[in-house]
C-alpha cells in the first residue's frame, strides 16, 4: 500500500489537480486524500471508482502498469497488430523498433590522431597498422639539399 500513495498523488498532479479538488473528484474530503497520499489510509471501491470516471488510471494507482485505455490511437494499433504476430514477426519488430531508437551519447576518449616520423622520408621503408583517416593529409619533407655550415678546420 505504500507506493498506492505516491501513484495517487502522481495521477494528481498529472492532472493538475489540488488536493481539495481531487478528493472531491472521489467524493472524499481533502483530510481523507491527505491520508491516501501519505499511505496512511486505503481508499474504497468507491473512491476508486468515481476516479476512474473522473478519466484517473485507476489501474496504475492499485498495480503501477498504465491501462490500455490511455494509449494513443496509433499506440493501441501498433499494440493489437503486434500481438497477432508470431515470434519470427515480434523479433523483427523489436530489432526495427531498437535500430531506429535515438541512442544516448555516450562519452568518447578524444585521442589524438597524429603520426609523427622522423627521418627522411625515402628511409621510412614499412609503416603497419590500422590507422585510417578520411581527410587530406600533407607530408612535409626538406628539400633534400643539405645545408652548408661553415667550419674552421
Amino acid at each position: 500500500m505504500e507506493f498506492l500513495g505516491e501513484r495517487l498523488t502522481e495521477e494528481r498532479k498529472r492532472k493538475g489537480l489540488n488536493q481539495t479538488e481531487f478528493g472531491a473528484l472521489g467524493g472524499v474530503s481533502v483530510k481523507t486524500q491527505v491520508l491516501y497520499e501519505k499511505s496512511e489510509r486505503a481508499p474504497d471501491a468507491n473512491y476508486l471508482m468515481a476516479l476512474a470516471e473522473g478519466g484517473i488510471d485507476v489501474l496504475y494507482v492499485l498495480t503501477g502498469k498504465h491501462s490500455a485505455a490511455e494509449l494513443a490511437p496509433d499506440e493501441e494499433m501498433v499494440l493489437t497488430g503486434y500481438r497477432k504476430l508470431d515470434a519470427r514477426g515480434r523479433s523483427g519488430v523489436l530489432a526495427l523498433i531498437g535500430g531506429i531508437q535515438p541512442q544516448a551519447e555516450k562519452k568518447v576518449k578524444k585521442t589524438r590522431n597524429e603520426m609523427v616520423f622522423h627521418g627522411s622520408v625515402g628511409d621510412v621503408k614499412n609503416i603497419s597498422g590500422d590507422y585510417h583517416e578520411t581527410r587530406h593529409q600533407t607530408v612535409h619533407t626538406d628539400s633534400g639539399k643539405k645545408k652548408r655550415t661553415d667550419k674552421d678546420d
